[in-house]
């Protein structure tokens, strides 16, 4: 059960990263932030920027879930796929928190979030699989 706990250590800093990044730039921000930016840095939108607030905020919400989840059942794969699961969506809305952070300028970030998603969702689905062929 102990080595349960530090999986979630995973997700935990990566909400903590998030949280980091947009401190440490908290004051060199403007009021409005472009967002929604196209793979050549174009912006479409804009937000204040109080609502990168909410990325890690977010994180946290849905960690917490995943967590309170995975203390329901019984089965270490199915709390192993939730680690895996809460550690993509975290890292998918860190990812969105550098996109705004650079502004567009690095569209690595946008391209990763679907690939992150695709893979914490995988491996949540094969550690669902395992459990129920263990039984």
């Amino acid at each position: 059960m102990k080595t349960d706990k530090l999986g979630w250590l995973v997700p935990a800093l990566i909400v903590a990263a998030n949280a980091i990044a947009i401190l440490v730039c908290w004051h060199s921000l403007p009021e409005m932030l472009q967002a929604h930016f196209d793979l050549q840095g174009n912006a479409s939108g804009s937000m204040p920027r109080g609502t990168l607030l909410l990325y890690p905020a977010a994180g946290a919400v849905i960690c917490g879930i995943a967590y309170g989840i995975s203390r329901l059942t019984s089965k270490r794969l199915i709390r192993k796929g939730l680690v895996f699961l809460a550690s993509g969506i975290a890292l998918v809305i860190f990812s969105s928190t550098m996109v705004s952070l650079t502004k567009g300028t690095m569209p690595i970030f946008m391209l990763a979030e679907p690939v992150i998603l695709l893979a914490a969702l995988a491996a949540f689905v094969i550690c669902l699989i395992k459990a129920r062929k263990k039984g």
